[in-house]
């Protein structure tokens, strides 16, 4: 999980917790309403599997753990670079060939080399690298809506389960021992639609959306990097095609940083 995703997510629930457990005697124990999450968390799943499939909300959750994680893989543009420079240098020695034996320590951009060692053409490569890239949009554009489905629904079912905790008190106003439990279910509902919206699935649907934008910028300047070398460029002229990218990323970390101040 990266880094600023495991602090977000960790102060959030800390304040929660500390904030609930400030109450005068009142325990944690307080906020845990069996009737509340079984209408919240099962209305969510129920809802979000009407509008998506199995298949795709599984997909989901892969996914969210592709965005989340921390990647081993060669990801800074600069770095991938110069491997494309060392893989022109090894080709023009030794023969495409060579790069067989060359580990470039990222899966899309191996993905491209074996292609060329296999035989194929510059054409074919980038045309299957773009699929590649196409697949992953799609893919990742319908988990980011499941994560929104969940993030629209939970709140939703939550004012459900507050009209569900009014109804049940209006109805047994006679009797002052069930007010209580059914006041905690129409206030916590409410809470964990909230919480699960909030603090969980709607921040997961733009940790996708950001990490597959930078995903896709990262694997079109890679099928420029293919197909460079398998054209042969000189590794002056691959990095003056490549120069594109490399500032663009320039531009956008002085954005970053001038969003921040």
């Amino acid at each position: 999980m990266s880094y600023s995703t495991l602090i977000g997510l960790l102060a959030g629930i800390i304040i929660v917790l500390i904030a609930m457990a400030m109450g005068e005697g009142v325990s944690l124990g307080v906020f845990f309403n069996v009737p509340g999450i079984m209408i919240v968390v099962g209305g969510t799943a129920a809802a979000t599997m009407i509008r998506y499939s199995l298949a795709d909300s599984l997909s989901a959750i892969g996914m969210s753990f592709h965005a989340l994680k921390l990647n081993k893989e060669t990801t800074d543009l600069n770095e991938l670079v110069d491997i494309t420079e060392e893989l022109i240098r090894l080709s023009r020695a030794k023969g495409v060939l060579a790069m067989e034996e060359f580990e470039v320590g990222n899966r899309f951009y191996q993905n491209g080399v074996r292609m060329l060692v296999d035989g194929y053409s510059p054409e074919l490569v980038a045309q299957s690298l773009r699929e590649q890239t196409n697949l992953l949009n799609d893919k990742a554009e319908t988990s980011a809506g499941v994560f929104r489905s969940i993030g629209e629904a939970a709140p939703a079912f939550g004012m459900i389960g507050t009209l569900v905790g009014l109804v049940q008190m209006l109805s047994n106003l006679s009797d002052p021992s069930a007010i209580g439990p059914a006041m905690a279910v129409a206030m916590l509902t409410t809470l964990y639609g909230a919480m699960i919206a909030n603090l969980f699935a709607l921040p997961v649907a733009d940790k996708i959306a950001s990490w597959t934008k930078n995903e896709t910028y990262r694997q079109a300047m890679i099928i420029e990097a293919v197909d460079s070398i398998a054209r042969g460029h000189n590794p002056a002229v691959m990095r003056d095609l490549l120069a594109p990218y490399l500032q663009g990323t320039a531009k956008s970390k002085q954005q970053d940083k001038g969003d921040e101040q």
